[in-house]
């Protein structure tokens, strides 16, 4: 049940939600931005918020925004002893100009990924020893009114658990004007 009814006046207070898909942001940085590789934190199976995804001076995470509705993770196993395989699916929001460009800077350099989970963490498709594979598929649509834009997947395999987590803050990396 979503929220204990003890009293229907503070049953609001009671409640938790589920929520499903990803925000309309995901975030990617280049490998080679990262002090040092990343551990995985046995006991919170993900990444430890205090000591992981520490950048070099001025480098971090770049945030790209996705079209709404369109972001999801999914993991599955690869058998036993063999680890998951866990995909970032989305689409860009970016304009095709854009996009063409930052394409193809994550198509051609290891990247780590993260998205929002919807409850102030993040979902992170990151291995140190398996860089994710990144494929994009781009469609100018057939009609004025027709969807167009990048198809982002990303796979991470293997990695050792299930749709890993990091809660820490994100450092976002600056842009050229130092914003």
């Amino acid at each position: 049940m979503a929220c204990n009814l003890k009293h229907i006046k503070r049953s609001s207070q009671d409640c938790t939600e589920s929520y499903s898909g990803i925000g309309t942001s995901v975030y990617v940085a280049f490998v080679e931005d990262l002090e040092t590789p990343v551990e995985y934190s046995e006991t919170l199976a993900g990444f430890d918020p205090e000591t992981s995804f520490k950048f070099k001076s001025g480098q971090g995470f770049y945030q790209l925004d996705i079209k709404k509705k369109s972001g999801k993770v999914t993991a599955e196993s690869n058998g036993q002893g063999k680890g998951f395989t866990n995909v970032l699916t989305f689409v860009m929001n970016q304009n095709m100009d854009d996009m063409a460009l930052i394409s193809r800077a994550i198509n051609n350099v290891d990247t780590l990924w993260a998205a929002a989970d919807g409850k102030g963490g993040y979902y992170m498709i990151y291995d140190k020893n398996f860089a994710p594979e990144v494929a994009i598929s781009a469609d100018t649509g057939d009609a004025p009114d027709s969807d167009n834009g990048f198809t982002v997947t990303v796979t991470g395999t293997p990695m050792r658990y299930p749709l890993p987590k990091f809660t820490g803050v994100l450092t976002l990396e600056e842009d050229e004007a130092g914003e």
